[in-house]
């Protein structure tokens, strides 16, 4: 029996949030409930995001620019976007992250995703994907934590800002 959870969202961990977009065959395997975009407005948000990142010269939207560009090369190769979708939102804590990153190709983060499309941030809950627990995770470790869980090691708390203090 699968349990459904509530997803807590704090901006600390917001970062954790990632979308992928994954083509067919991959994309009959990911449930409905877990697709954010489906079909030609994969097409659409991506050149919008486009137009987006080519007005902004910043490094950090270069960087963004570049990692994305590749999925537009594959995009660009569809003869149909029928079988591509977005996924929604995982927390890369739960196990069903490892498998969405496995079939799907990172696209972007929660807050990039929101500073972009903004019309999004009316409504987390369409945006993120339910947390699911098997019933036998919460039991087979005395409850202590499951593989959903959001918890976080120490290593999920720093940021290259706090290393960069650390270093001077």
């Amino acid at each position: 029996m699968n349990l459904n959870r509530p997803v807590i969202l704090t901006p600390d961990i917001a970062h954790r949030f990632q979308t992928f977009i994954i083509f067919e065959p991959a994309s009959s395997r990911i449930h409905e409930f877990d697709i954010l975009i489906s079909g030609q407005k994969v097409r659409e948000l991506y050149d919008r995001l486009i137009d987006e990142l080519n007005s902004d010269y910043s490094l950090k939207t270069q960087i963004i620019l570049n990692r994305v560009t590749k999925i537009g090369q594959m995009l660009d190769l569809l003869k149909s976007y029928d079988t591509v979708l977005i996924s929604k939102f995982f927390d890369r804590v739960w196990r069903r992250y490892s498998y969405i990153s496995n079939i799907g190709e990172p696209f972007l983060d929660l807050p990039t995703f929101l500073k972009f499309f903004p019309e999004y941030a009316t409504d987390t809950d369409v945006l993120l994907a339910q947390r699911i627990d098997d019933e036998d995770d919460e039991f087979s470790d005395g409850g202590a934590r499951d593989s959903d869980s959001v918890s976080e090691s120490e290593s999920d708390r720093v940021d290259i800002q706090t290393l960069d203090e650390q270093q001077d």
